[in-house]
C-alpha cells in the first residue's frame, strides 16, 4: 500500500511539473537556510559543554558600584582564588587565568626562528585539573606545576616544531614584561572543543615578571585582573554560596574599598552560560550574544515557514483539479485516513527531493556563510554524527508543516459536493490562502524594514565623528624589551620619510583594551564621589597626530618639562565627574588614592569627549599622562594615502634593521575600530540574506498562485476581452487581490519591525534616529516586487487570444 502511495505521488509530481518545481525549489531554499543557521546556533551553543563536571563549574565575577553607577566585570583580585577555597567547604577546586596588561602580542622564539602569537594567557597549576582539555601529549593535571612551563595547542606546536615531539623542548617567550625561557609540558587539541577562553598557549602563572608583579599581589580592593573559576561540590547550591560573599568580602576588603570610594560584590556565573549569556565587561576571550541566536533562529523559521506556505497554498489552490480524484476514491471505498496518507506521502516525496537539493545548496553556500559569520562550520556527517538526524528531523517537520493542512483539507471533500460542482464556493480555504499570503508579505516587509534600519545605523557608525582622526593611521606594536629600546630610533627614522606626516607613542589607542583604570576625584570631593577613569600614557606628539580637539586649556608641550610631572589632560566627561566645568577644570587638581597615599595631578587641558570604545557604550572618563620614557606599547604613524604600500615597506625595512630578531607587525586604526561592530555587521548580513530569500520564495509562491488564478479565470478573462476589456483592465483584475494583501501586510509589518528595530537601536548608547522613511520605502519595494512577480503572468493571460478559450463554448 505504501509503495502505491509513492507511485501515485510520483505520477502527480510528473503531471504537475511546474508546480512541483516551484514547491521543491522553495522548500529547498528554505531548508538550506535553516540548515546553515541551525548549524551556526549549534556551534555557538556548544561553547564550554566539554568540561567534566561542567554543571558544577562557575566563574567568580564582580559587580562594582560607585554612587549610582554600577558595572559588571568577569574579573576578581588575585588572592581571591586561595581564600575562596580555604574559607568555603563547598569549593572543591579553584584556578585563575590572566591576560597580561599591555600585551598585544607575544614573540615566541625557537632557536633562530621568531613567531608572533596573540592568544596566550597565564594560568594556575590547578587550571587543567579544573577545566577539561583534550591533551594529545603531556599530563594535564601537572602540566603547569612548575614555573616557566607552557602548554601549546596542536596548531601552535606544529608551527613551532613541525612534526617533532614538542614535549621538553625550549621556547623563549618575550613580551613587554620581559624575556623568559619556557619548557613545553603539554599539547592539546583545540579543534575538539569550543570555549570562551580562546587561547593557543597557556603559561605557568608564577613565571617571570608577570608572576612576580601580579600573581603575588595581596590587594583585594583593586587588582581586579584575574578570571577565577571554581568547582563546587555536587550538592552545593550556588545561590547559597553567593549569599555568603558579602560578609566574606567585608572581612578582607571592606575598609580598603571605602577608602578607595567604591564597593563591589561577587557573584557566580555557570561556565556553560558565560559565552552566550554573560553581560560582564573584560572578557578573557570572544563572547557571543544569545539575542543574535534568537534573531537568526527567527529568520530561519520564517524563511522555512514561507516556503511551507507556498506548498500549502499551491496544494489547496489545485483542489479543483484533485477534487474528482478524491471523490472517485471515496466512492470506491477510500477512507479519509487513507487519503491523508496519500497526500502526506506526496508531501514527503516533495520534501525528500527538497532536502537533497537543500543539502547540496547548503554545501555550495557554506564557504560564503563561514566567511560572513567568521566560523568554520561543517556539513559532513563524518565530522558531525548528529547531522543525519538533523536532516531527518527537518524532513519530518517540513512534511507535517507543509503537507499537514493540504492533506487534511483535500481529504475532507464530500463526494456529493464534488460531483455537484460546488467546490469553488469553499470560502474558508480561499481565506486561509489569502491569510497565508499576507503572512508571507508581513515577514518579507518586516525583514526589508529591518535591513534598512541596520544599514542606516552602520552608516551612522561609519560617518560618526569619534572625536579624533582615525584615517590613515597605522599602529606598530612593540612586544618586548629589545623593540622598546629602539622605539625612539624607529620613530625618528620613519619621520624622515616624506610620506609620514606625524608619529607618536601611546600605551593604548582607541579600540584597544585599556586595563589602566582608577577612581579619580576632584577638589572638594572625597573618593566615594569619584569617577571611574581610564588612564593612557602618551608622548606629546600623540595628542596632536590623533587630532583630539581642545575644549579648554592645552595639550602637552615638549618645551615644558614640568608637563612630565603631575600634569594631566582629561576629557569633558571626566571633568564633569570631578565636579568641574571644562572651563573651570584647567588649573584645578585631580586626585586618586593608592595604598595609604593620595596622588595629585594638575589639569592643564580638557579634550572634547571622544569615543575610545564601541558606540554601544557611553563615553568613559579618560586621563592622559605624559610618559617621559623613550618607549611605549604602540607607535602610531599618520601615513599619506599616496604610495602607502611603499611607505609601509620602508617602515618595515627600518624595523628589520633596528630589530632583526623580531617580526614586524602593523594594523590600521580604522580597521581595528571596525572590529567593535563585527557582530552587528554579521547580523545585518544575515538579515539581508534572509530578506532576499524570503522575497524570492514569496515571489515563487505568487507566481504559482497567479498562474493558477489565470488558468482558473481564463474563460472569464476571454469574455471580458470580447466585451471590450483592455490589457490594463485584465492585469488589474488579476493583481488587485494580491496588491491589497501587500498593502495590508505593510500596515501589520511596520509596527512589528519598529518594535524590534527600536529595541536593537537601544543597545547602542549612540544611534541614528529611527528612519521612518525606511518603513515606507520597504512597503513600496514589497508592492513593486509583488507586482512584478504576478504582473508577468497576468500580462500573459491578458494578451492571450480569447478565441482559443471560447472556441469550444
Amino acid at each position: 500500500m505504501l509503495s502505491n502511495y509513492f507511485k501515485i505521488a510520483l505520477r502527480n509530481l510528473l503531471k504537475f511539473k511546474g508546480y512541483a518545481g516551484i514547491n521543491i525549489i522553495g522548500l529547498a531554499i528554505g531548508l538550506a537556510c535553516c540548515l546553515l543557521i541551525v548549524q551556526y546556533v549549534r556551534y555557538e551553543a556548544g561553547h564550554d559543554r566539554h568540561h567534566r563536571n561542567g554543571e558544577d563549574i562557575y566563574r567568580v565575577s564582580t559587580t562594582f558600584r560607585m554612587g549610582e553607577r554600577s558595572e559588571k566585570s568577569g574579573t576578581t583580585p588575585s588572592p581571591l582564588v586561595f581564600a575562596i577555597k580555604k574559607d568555603f567547604p563547598e569549593v572543591l577546586e579553584s584556578a585563575r587565568v590572566f591576560k597580561a596588561p599591555g600585551v598585544d602580542k607575544y614573540i615566541l622564539k625557537v632557536e633562530d626562528r621568531a613567531f608572533t602569537e596573540e592568544n596566550g594567557v597565564y594560568a594556575d597549576s590547578t587550571f587543567f585539573r579544573l577545566l577539561t582539555y583534550d591533551f594529545t601529549a603531556g599530563a594535564p593535571e601537572h602540566a603547569l606545576d612548575e614555573p616557566y612551563s607552557v602548554v601549546l595547542s596542536q596548531r601552535l606546536a606544529h608551527r613551532l616544531f613541525d612534526n617533532e615531539d614538542p614535549i621538553g623542548k625550549a621556547i623563549t617567550i618575550e613580551n613587554p614584561w620581559g624575556k623568559d625561557p619556557y619548557t613545553v609540558t603539554g599539547v592539546f587539541n583545540r579543534g575538539t572543543y569550543r570555549s570562551h577562553i580562546d587561547a593557543d598557549f597557556y603559561l605557568s602563572s608564577m613565571s617571570g615578571n608577570i608572576g612576580r608583579r601580579f600573581y603575588r599581589l595581596e590587594e583585594w580592593a583593586g587588582n581586579n585582573l584575574f578570571h577565577t573559576y571554581v568547582q563546587l561540590r555536587p550538592d552545593a547550591r550556588p545561590d547559597a554560596l553567593e549569599s555568603k560573599f558579602s560578609a566574606w568580602l567585608e572581612g578582607y576588603a571592606g575598609d580598603r574599598l571605602r577608602q578607595l570610594g567604591f564597593s563591589k560584590e561577587h557573584f557566580l556565573e555557570p561556565i556553560e552560560d558565560i559565552y552566550l549569556h554573560s553581560k560582564t565587561n573584560n572578557p578573557i576571550g570572544p563572547v557571543g550574544d544569545v539575542s543574535y541566536l534568537y534573531i537568526l533562529g527567527s529568520i530561519a523559521a520564517f524563511v522555512l515557514f514561507i516556503a511551507c506556505i507556498n506548498f500549502m497554498n499551491l496544494a489547496t489552490a489545485k483542489a479543483t483539479v484533485r477534487a474528482q480524484e478524491v471523490g472517485i476514491r471515496k466512492v470506491i471505498g477510500a477512507t479519509r485516513g487513507a487519503l491523508l496518507k496519500q497526500f502526506l506521502s506526496e508531501a514527503f516525496l516533495y520534501t525528500c527531493l527538497a532536502i537533497i537539493l537543500a543539502y547540496a545548496v547548503a554545501n555550495l553556500a557554506l564557504p560564503i556563510f563561514n566567511q560572513l559569520m567568521g566560523r568554520e562550520l561543517v556539513l559532513n556527517p563524518a565530522q558531525d554524527p548528529a547531522l543525519p538526524l538533523l536532516l531527518l528531523g527537518f524532513m519530518l517537520l517540513t512534511t507535517l508543516l507543509a503537507g499537514g493542512y493540504p492533506a487534511a483539507y483535500l481529504s475532507s471533500f464530500n463526494p456529493v459536493q464534488i460531483f455537484q460542482g460546488d467546490l469553488g464556493s469553499r470560502f474558508s480555504a480561499q481565506q486561509v490562502r489569502k491569510g497565508l499570503v499576507a503572512v508571507q508579505f508581513v515577514v518579507s516587509i518586516a525583514l526589508i524594514q529591518g535591513i534598512l534600519v541596520i544599514n542606516q545605523q552602520m552608516k551612522y557608525i561609519r560617518d560618526k565623528n569619534l572625536g579624533f582622526d582615525k584615517e590613515q593611521k597605522i599602529i606598530i606594536p612593540h612586544h618586548n624589551e629589545a623593540s622598546y629600546a629602539n622605539f625612539r630610533a624607529l620613530k625618528d627614522e620613519i619621520l624622515k620619510d616624506g610620506q609620514v606626516a606625524a608619529a607618536g607613542g601611546t600605551s593604548s589607542y582607541p579600540g584597544s583594551f585599556n586595563v589602566e583604570d582608577m577612581v579619580m576625584y576632584g577638589e572638594g570631593q572625597i573618593s566615594e564621589q569619584g569617577i571611574h577613569t581610564f588612564m593612557t600614557y602618551v608622548d606629546p606628539d600623540y595628542m596632536k597626530l590623533m587630532q583630539f580637539e581642545v575644549a579648554e586649556g592645552r595639550f602637552f608641550d615638549k618645551t615644558r618639562i614640568a608637563d612630565t610631572a603631575q600634569a594631566v589632560v582629561i576629557n569633558e566627561t571626566l571633568a564633569t565627574g570631578l565636579g568641574y566645568t571644562p572651563e573651570a577644570a584647567v588649573g584645578k587638581r585631580m586626585f586618586f588614592n593608592w595604598g595609604e597615599e593620595q596622588y595629585s595631578f594638575r589639569i592643564i587641558g580638557v579634550a572634547k569627549d571622544f569615543h575610545a570604545t564601541s558606540l554601544h557604550r557611553e563615553i568613559d572618563g579618560y586621563a592622559f599622562f605624559w610618559d617621559n620614557r623613550e618607549a611605549h606599547n604602540f607607535l602610531v604613524a599618520n601615513v599619506e594615502m599616496e604610495g602607502m604600500a611603499g611607505t609601509i615597506a620602508r617602515i618595515e625595512a627600518t624595523w628589520n634593521r633596528l630589530n632583526p630578531e623580531d617580526p614586524f607587525e602593523y594594523y590600521f586604526l580604522d580597521e581595528q575600530l571596525q572590529q567593535n561592530y563585527l557582530a552587528d555587521q554579521r547580523m545585518g548580513g544575515l538579515v539581508l540574506w534572509g530578506a532576499l530569500l524570503a522575497i524570492f520564495i514569496s515571489c515563487l509562491g505568487l507566481l504559482g498562485l497567479s498562474t493558477f488564478a489565470a488558468e482558473r479565470r481564463a474563460k472569464e478573462i476571454s469574455v471580458r476581452k470580447v466585451l471590450g476589456a483592455t490589457v490594463a483592465n485584465i492585469v488589474t483584475l488579476l493583481s488587485e487581490d494580491f496588491l491589497r494583501l501587500a498593502l495590508a501586510a505593510f500596515v501589520l509589518a511596520t509596527p512589528i519591525a519598529w518594535y524590534f528595530m527600536n529595541g536593537w537601536l537601544q543597545e547602542f548608547e549612540y544611534h541614528t534616529p529611527m528612519p521612518w522613511w525606511a518603513f515606507g520605502l520597504a512597503g513600496a519595494m514589497a508592492v513593486l516586487i509583488a507586482f512584478v512577480a504576478i504582473g508577468w503572468q497576468s500580462l500573459r493571460a491578458a494578451r492571450a487570444n480569447p478565441a482559443d478559450r471560447l472556441r469550444s463554448e
